[in-house]
């Protein structure tokens, strides 16, 4: 398959889940990056999936494929034409079952480039039979860390495997602009009450139960406090139990999904995220930096590239309540330090954490990993 004559690439990103997280935001974010840069993009994802709602409403191409499993023969064919038709020159897979699909379609129709994205920091099977990363030209994974484990203990080369975060959008998340009166108008929260916001699909590794936790220890030292639950996902009865149990039904908020998050973040003084296992770098995060908000988080993952503790964050103990309490109450009681993390906070994000960032080093990788194959 020849290079486009204009130089620019065509992407084909597969996407296996039918939920929608970080993983599926950063996909549709890159296309728009890409779009806006001159290349063309094309997104294939299951039938009712969430990032095909969303591709539908902002104009992204998008093919419903059905992947039944990581050896779906009918996937395979449905992608390979895909690839021939659009005459696609990278593929850029995301999740395990489109990864071998997506991969075997690649190498099958002779796409110029098979991208494999890392999105969590999940040990990878060294069973030889677990041959997927190695059919791939390339890895990006969302964070250091993660890229080093794959390093040191899965023996891959450092030159085909690159960290890429998560951009965030400047324009969108700009504490300058977007105003938050209308998000504490709409829940009843006074100008005056502290909010402390975690943003998080309701799933178990996020460990909404120890944010829960903390924040019953921190309604009984500072009155009038507010907590926002933002997100939806398959944890939500479990949460909405255990806010009924610990005496939080006035004070914590569950808002569901939301796509105003910038209005979200403007709203609140303080974002936490609990989570203890399998995060890169969380865009939730990097969003709430952006926004000049100060953070407490758990040092997992990549989370330690962005939250540098007592600089552009804090950091408290993994899956411990009376920890994550303890730092938002340094919050809370200390105003000039809230002030001082969340300008730093933002500093390190445009510094090296913004779309345009990501998606121009995507770019240069694509060309690096195709320079290394002629090479």
């Amino acid at each position: 398959m020849k290079p486009a004559s204009d130089g620019k690439f065509t992407i084909l990103h597969t996407e296996w889940s039918s939920g929608w997280g970080g993983q599926e935001q950063r996909i549709i974010l890159e296309c728009r990056k890409m779009r806006e840069l001159g290349h063309r993009v094309l997104i294939a994802c299951q039938p009712g999936s969430g990032i095909l709602k969303v591709a539908r409403e902002q104009g992204i191409p998008v093919e419903e494929v059905v992947i039944r499993g990581s050896f779906d023969l009918r996937a395979i064919l449905q992608l390979r034409r895909l690839i021939r038709t659009h005459g696609i020159d990278v593929v850029h897979t995301h999740s395990g079952k489109d990864s071998w699909v997506g991969g075997f379609a690649a190498k099958w129709a002779g796409a110029r480039l098979l991208v494999r994205s890392r999105h969590l920091s999940v040990a990878i099977s060294k069973n030889p039979l677990n041959f997927v990363y190695r059919m791939t030209d390339g890895v990006i994974t969302t964070g250091e860390a993660i890229r080093d484990t794959m390093i040191v203990d899965n023996g891959m080369d450092p030159d085909r495997i690159l960290s890429i975060a998560t951009g965030v959008s400047l324009d969108r998340f700009d504490p300058d602009r977007v105003r938050g009166e209308a998000v504490r108008a709409e829940f009843g929260i006074s100008a005056d009450a502290i909010v402390v916001t975690m943003v998080a699909v309701l799933r178990s590794m996020k460990r909404h139960d120890v944010f829960l936790r903390a924040a019953a220890r921190l309604r009984k030292e500072f009155p009038g406090i507010r907590f926002l639950i933002v997100g939806d996902g398959p944890g939500r009865a479990s949460i909405e139990e255990l806010i009924r149990t610990s005496g939080l039904t006035g004070d914590c908020i569950l808002t569901g999904h939301r796509r105003d998050i910038p209005e979200i973040l403007a709203a609140s003084d303080i974002f936490v995220l609990t989570s203890d296992r399998f995060e890169g770098v969380p865009q939730s995060i990097s969003q709430a930096m952006a926004m000049r908000r100060p953070v407490v988080a758990a040092p997992i993952g990549s989370i330690p590239e962005l939250i540098r503790t007592e600089q552009t964050g804090l950091l408290a103990t993994t899956g411990d309540p009376e920890s994550f309490a303890k730092e938002i109450s340094r919050l809370i009681r200390d105003p000039g330090l809230r002030e001082r993390l969340g300008i730093a906070a933002r500093r390190h994000v445009v510094a090296g954490y913004t779309d345009d960032i990501m998606a121009t080093r995507t770019v240069e990788f694509y060309r690096h990993l195709l320079a290394r194959r002629k090479a």
